[in-house]
């Protein structure tokens, strides 16, 4: 067995330093994509919102809504991710939702309600959406 010394004389396996090091990897690449730079931003028509549409990383057709409160800058809402082609960030609002063409956020309940069609989940969802959503049926 291969073993590394580490600080304080104690020993690390080569496997388990291996695994630790992919594991921060992964996690600063979730870490990367929730801080993502918005590749579009739009003010709701009341202005309350920010509607943003960020991208998973540069080479995926995957992208994530997310909505930020004015009132409430810290928090963020972010939708599951879904395929960049149906991305139409033309905003609606009324005194219940504010969304896009395909994605609802109600206001009050603070979930999203997704009209995609031919939806897929993704395992990734788990990390990137903070948000309880519901698929709508097309």
């Amino acid at each position: 067995m291969i073993s590394l010394a580490i600080s304080h004389g104690r020993s690390l396996t080569l496997g388990a330093f291996v695994s630790a090091l992919l594991l921060a990897a992964y996690f600063g690449v979730i870490q990367g994509a929730l801080h993502r730079q918005a590749q579009v931003s739009i003010p709701s028509p009341s202005n309350r919102f920010i509607l943003e549409k960020v991208s998973l990383a540069p080479w995926s057709d995957l992208a994530y809504m997310r909505i930020i409160d004015t009132l409430t800058p810290a928090s963020e809402f972010r939708t599951p991710l879904y395929d960049q082609q149906y991305t139409d960030m033309r905003p609606h609002e009324d005194g219940k939702v504010v969304g896009t063409y395909w994605i609802d956020f109600d206001k009050q309940e603070q979930t999203f309600e997704i009209g995609i069609p031919e939806w897929r989940d993704s395992w990734l969802n788990i990390f990137i959406s903070n948000t309880p959503y519901r698929i709508s049926e097309n």
